[in-house]
């Protein structure tokens, strides 16, 4: 199997160690720099898995959400919120560990989120563009493999957003 690795080298300290085209296993792994440029002329049919670890590129103010849950006072990190989904005022934060249930608007939520990282893609829910697996259509698969659809009204920003988000983190070339 072959994998190539693309990064900032500050993300990942000692990966250069394990990387530089060493064979372990039947393992083929490649390293490079997202500076350096090969990925836009790389071939996919050369690497078996390509795998890029996009530039941090939320301000390290901006991650910190504060939510109030169960009576208590609840600090989440924005980066580990897959998406928001609110019926009859409350709103569900859907996060890898599981869901929490807030007495709150979404669009006073929405307001609290970086938009650079979050779009709202109908009248119930807003997502984390990090954490999109796949889009199909007007529907979205995330990570934890719940399908949310787009309304027809919000496609063309979602796709322009989710294009520039790629773009802005190295995800699409």
């Amino acid at each position: 199997m072959r994998i190539v690795f693309f990064t900032n080298e500050k993300q990942m300290p000692g990966l250069e160690i394990v990387c530089p085209g060493t064979w372990n296993n039947l393992l083929k792994v490649d390293c490079f720099s997202i500076k350096e440029g090969h990925f836009l002329t790389l071939e996919c049919a050369v690497y078996d898995r390509i795998v890029i670890y996009p530039k941090d590129s939320i301000d390290i103010h901006q991650t910190k959400y504060a939510v109030f849950f169960n009576g208590q006072s609840c600090i989440l990190d924005v980066r580990d919120i897959l998406y928001l989904e609110s019926y009859y005022r409350k709103t569900s934060i859907v996060t890898g560990s599981g869901r929490m249930r807030i007495r709150a608007r979404l669009d006073e939520e929405e307001e609290k989120l970086p938009k650079d990282w979050f779009v709202r893609i109908n009248r119930h829910n807003i997502i984390s563009m990090q954490y999109v697996r796949s889009v199909k259509g007007d529907a979205v698969e995330m990570q934890n493999g719940e399908i949310l659809y787009v309304n027809g009204g919000r496609r063309k920003n979602f796709e322009k957003r989710y294009r520039d988000f790629l773009k802005n983190n190295c995800m699409m070339f």
